[in-house]
């Protein structure tokens, strides 16, 4: 085994790394593809608090993009302040701390987010899921694999090096 002997080693492992690269990114973007529907949620019950809320849909299939358009009172019907209260992209519903006004109230939101109306655990979503965290999963394989042959290839070069009989 000599050095020449690493370089079809070499180059098999940047190939399937490139391509598990391409995959795991089609995946990526045809899931986000599948979730992509604008849709509105109205009057949400939720509970507004320092303790932070996740709105129901983030369970949907890719959503995200969370915007609130109103978060009312449920007992009064007031509209409840916007410096009272974040909604992160993410869709979680965070009071801010100076609103103890509002601190365990009982409220009322509605929202706009990008995704869909499948949940993460049917239809394509929960294919594209899988093959996504599998493609995923068998990347972390590869500094292993690396390791492996490299060290395969050092021993071999060790091998046959004092293998010859020659003297040093």
């Amino acid at each position: 085994m000599s050095l020449g002997s690493m370089y079809p080693a070499v180059l098999t492992i940047v190939l399937i790394g490139i391509l598990l690269g391409i995959g795991i990114y089609t995946l990526s973007e045809v899931s986000y593809g599948v979730a992509a529907d604008a849709l509105t949620i109205t009057n949400e019950s939720v509970t507004i608090g320092t303790t932070p809320v996740t709105l129901a849909t983030v369970a949907n299939c890719n959503s995200r993009t969370y915007v609130a358009t109103s978060l009312l009172n449920t007992s009064s019907g007031a509209t409840i302040p916007t410096t009272n209260y974040t909604l992160s992209t993410a869709g979680v519903l965070t009071g801010t701390n100076g609103a103890n006004d509002y601190n365990n109230t009982a409220a009322r939101i509605s929202y706009t987010y990008v995704g869909t109306t499948r949940t993460a655990t049917t239809d394509a979503c929960e294919i594209l899921g899988t093959s996504g965290t599998a493609t995923g999963g068998f990347a972390s394989w590869i500094a292993v694999i690396v390791v492996v042959l490299a060290a395969a290839v050092v021993l071999g070069i060790v091998l046959t090096s004092f293998g010859k009989g020659g003297a040093v």
